[in-house]
């Protein structure tokens, strides 16, 4: 049985200065009586209590598919997700022990969590995998990509002078063998962040697996 969580977004920062994903607290809304007697939980020092657990992964893209609009319709949320609930099913299902070998270097799909483990190598069977089942939902709204701003929705790409950075940075590194120094490791060799998408800052699912926090 694959756990089902809820698409809950702790966005930690921006990617760039120009692209704005979702936040997980809403602007100023229209409250119902019953909403506005819920008090904010406060740690023993007066700061927000965040504490639990809490869970980013969604089948929500981060960048929203060309010619997409912000909001999907709920025809588009129960066709998405119920492609995700039958792909779900059948690879966790039982299997079957009298089955042939897989074809040479896997079978692919199309659907990046398959692919890049069970699928493609054998690498991960499906019950390790944690990418989602559902879209993401903002203020009610469910949401074609988690970037908002540009209103496009998609990652803008990089100006001139971030290409200009990038290519020193690589030309610097180079100077160096990969393992003469630790300062040479990547941050997740040296356990100071994790790998992937979700080690943040911004804290966005890697829709793959550790997309659960406590």
């Amino acid at each position: 049985m694959i756990a089902r969580y809820s698409a809950l977004f702790l966005v930690l920062g921006l990617i760039g200065a120009s692209v704005g994903v979702a936040p997980l607290v809403a602007a100023a809304v229209d409250l119902t009586p019953d909403q506005q007697q819920w008090v904010m939980p406060r740690t023993s020092d007066g700061h927000p209590d965040l504490q639990g657990n809490w869970s980013n992964a969604t089948i929500t893209p981060l960048g929203r598919p060309r010619g997409q609009g912000p909001v999907l319709t709920p025809d588009q949320v129960a066709e998405i997700e119920g492609r995700r609930e039958e792909f779900i099913e059948v690879l966790s299902a039982t299997s079957d022990p009298n089955r042939e070998a897989p074809a040479v270097g896997g079978v692919r799909t199309g659907d990046f969590a398959f692919d890049a483990a069970s699928g493609g190598t054998g690498g991960y069977n499906y019950v390790y995998i944690d990418g989602g089942d559902r879209v993401a939902i903002y203020n009610g709204e469910s949401r074609s990509s988690l970037v908002t701003t540009p209103t496009d929705g998609r990652i803008p790409s990089l100006t001139p002078e971030a290409r200009q950075r990038r290519s020193e940075r690589g030309e610097f590194n180079r100077q160096f063998g990969a393992y003469d120094n630790p300062e040479n490791r990547p941050l997740s060799d040296r356990c100071l962040m994790s790998f992937g998408s979700n080690a943040g800052p911004p804290m966005l699912p890697n829709y793959f697996y550790n997309n659960n926090y406590t």
